[in-house]
């Protein structure tokens, strides 16, 4: 790490997340998407809101990672799981009708460069500063925290959110990867009830994406 800091250069950094536009976002057709600090921002005050609900989970610990858990996407950039399929020329529709398909390789490859962009940001901060960013971040990927699993199932909600209300705006957009891939992954019970709370709310019921 640093011995001098250099903020300027993490700040500097840190802001291309407020310009950088979601890619799932971009290859559905939505206009003017959301930025990757716009996903961020709303998903550390539902983990913040949320977890204060919950005496298993550090409310203030859920929003840090929430906050963080994108941050190397500044450097890296924003993989999806449909990014092969894409280039190999796969149909739009019909892939943005099912879950989402995570290749192992792929997916190595893209924490192997969220790694290194995390440790690139954390050597413009001082040594401790940078050692919670990397473990809070690693919290988020691995899951090995009651807080980290909570925001890595919370993360698939605040998605879906985002789709439905896109959908709303877009009629035409087909947002099914996004239902399918949090009906398989959101288990929490709590949070299940609010993903299928979100999903009525909007329309669309579970078994229509079951």
């Amino acid at each position: 790490m640093a011995e001098s800091p250099d903020w300027l250069r993490f700040f500097s950094l840190i802001g291309r997340l407020k310009t950088l536009r979601r890619q799932g976002w971009i290859d559905r057709g939505v206009h003017e998407p959301e930025s990757v600090a716009d996903h961020s921002f709303r998903l550390a005050l539902m983990a913040w809101v949320l977890a204060q609900a919950r005496p298993d989970l550090n409310a203030e610990r859920a929003a840090v990672i929430a906050l963080v858990h994108d941050v190397a996407e500044a450097i890296a950039g924003d993989w999806t799981p449909f990014d092969a399929a894409l280039r190999a020329g796969a149909d739009r529709q019909r892939l943005f009708r099912q879950r989402p398909r995570y290749d192992p390789e792929a997916e190595a490859q893209k924490a192997a460069a969220e790694r290194a962009a995390l440790q690139e940001l954390a050597e413009l901060l001082p040594a401790s500063v940078g050692q919670r960013l990397l473990q809070t971040w690693e919290e988020y990927e691995t899951g090995h925290s009651a807080e980290g699993r909570f925001v890595r199932q919370l993360d698939k909600i605040e998605t879906v959110w985002q789709a439905l209300e896109y959908r709303a705006r877009q009629p035409e957009l087909i947002v099914d990867s996004f239902v399918l891939g949090a009906l398989e992954e959101v288990t929490d019970p709590a949070l299940r009830d609010l993903l299928v709370a979100a999903l009525a709310a909007a329309g669309w019921s579970v078994s229509e994406g079951a």
